[in-house]
């Protein structure tokens, strides 16, 4: 008859996170406390291969060394697995260019939610966020663009109504076609930069996987590359002209 046995499991995804070198070796150190480091194996596929061995640092030189074809720094994945004999303690991280999933179950469950604990600052600490449920994240988005378009229609139609009605300031009576088409010009302006923009912020902000070098911290805009940078200020100086182009053809239009 065997023996009634429990564990404690905790399971959870990160996404944004961006690994380096040495938040990779903090990582690998951490996650595998209370287990036999002969226990711990470290490893990545490449093509139809696995590499696999006792730390990041050897795994790096082994596949360095390799015949693997494509770019030996540039890696795609990364997992870590560890267990103990008794099998009262295991992790397990699985490492790609989008997540992170983190994997820990034990006997005792202090160690499991502690380790968790840790895990979890030292990946925000590296940028990285919690994956919410799917469904849930989906809804959230939706509600975000209804009210980034909305929030701002209060103000679109003062400015449109100030810059493309003569007298609008002395005037209450109805919008004319002049001002819809302003308030069309300036929404779709809006619209615009936003979408260009969350594209530029969304770029920089991505999830990166860099064993064999160190990944740029600090603000946004000292992360950002040069490329990003000047696509930021093209974009506001184009959206710009743009509504100043608008609003001198509305002036002329209603003379």
């Amino acid at each position: 008859m065997s023996t009634a046995t429990q564990q404690t499991e905790v399971r959870t995804v990160y996404i944004t996170c961006q690994l380096g070198k040495s938040e990779l070796s903090r990582l690998f150190n951490l996650a595998p406390e209370g287990i036999p480091a002969a226990a711990v194996i470290i490893s990545t596929q490449r093509d139809s291969t696995r590499y696999s061995a006792d730390t990041l640092a050897d795994l790096t030189t082994h596949v360095g060394s390799s015949n693997a074809s494509g770019n030996l720094n540039t890696w795609d994945n990364l997992q870590l697995d560890a267990a103990d004999a008794a099998g009262d303690r295991k992790v397990n991280l699985k490492i790609d260019t989008e997540r992170v999933e983190v994997q820990i179950a034990g006997t005792d469950a202090t160690w499991v939610h502690g380790q968790a604990a840790r895990i979890e600052l030292l990946l925000k600490g590296a940028g990285g966020k919690i994956k919410r449920d799917h469904s849930t994240q989906k809804e959230l988005k939706r509600q975000l663009k209804i009210m980034l378009l909305l929030l701002p229609n209060g103000v679109i139609q003062i400015v449109a109504f100030l810059i493309f009605v003569p007298g609008s300031t002395e005037s209450t009576s109805t919008l004319s076609w002049q001002a819809g088409l302003g308030i069309f010009t300036v929404m779709v302006a809006g619209v615009g930069m936003y979408r260009g923009a969350l594209k530029i912020f969304s770029r920089v902000n991505k999830a990166l996987l860099c064993p064999t070098a160190e990944v740029p911290h600090g603000s946004w805009w000292a992360r950002s590359s040069t490329a990003d940078k000047i696509a930021l200020f093209a974009l506001i100086v184009a959206t710009l002209s743009f509504l100043v182009a608008a609003a001198t053809l509305g002036k002329d239009l209603v003379k």
